[in-house]
């Protein structure tokens, strides 16, 4: 941090046009549960994890089977992007039953060759969004 001279309230974008395009993708298709489009962003070898749970998955179709089952709680669910350590990440907020949406993970992405190579989703919420500078609920 101090040789970038950043500090942790700086936003940092992607310098590179081609990863801002992609992550707009992955968001949009994410926001829309549209797991055509969003597995077609990844690496034929992505993985999905989701510490601390001994969750991961290897491959597109593995990931967007558990999206359709279990992971479909995803659903509706909102983005608001953001970096962790130099990585494309997003605050991950689940819709809320009282309305509005709840903090649910910062989902760290890896990238290379201009594909998603791996979705990390750390879960310890009220100890994580903070350090991002994330509310811990979003208004409708």
């Amino acid at each position: 941090m101090d040789a970038s001279r950043l500090t942790p309230s700086d936003v940092v974008e992607p310098e590179d046009e081609e990863q801002r395009a992609l992550l707009s993708r992955y968001l949009d298709a994410f926001e829309r549960y549209d797991l055509d489009s969003l597995t077609s962003l990844l690496t034929e070898d992505a993985t999905l994890s989701m510490p601390p749970y001994p969750l991961w998955m290897r491959g597109p179709e593995n990931i967007r089977q558990w999206m359709l089952g279990i992971g479909s709680v995803c659903r509706g669910s909102k983005l608001v992007a953001t970096v962790a350590n130099g990585m494309p990440a997003f605050g991950h907020f689940h819709p809320s039953p009282n309305g509005g949406y709840e903090a649910w993970a910062v989902q760290v992405l890896e990238i290379s060759g201009g594909k998603i190579t791996a979705i990390n989703s750390f879960l310890d919420t009220k100890a994580l969004f903070p350090l991002f500078g994330l509310p811990l609920t979003l208004e409708e």
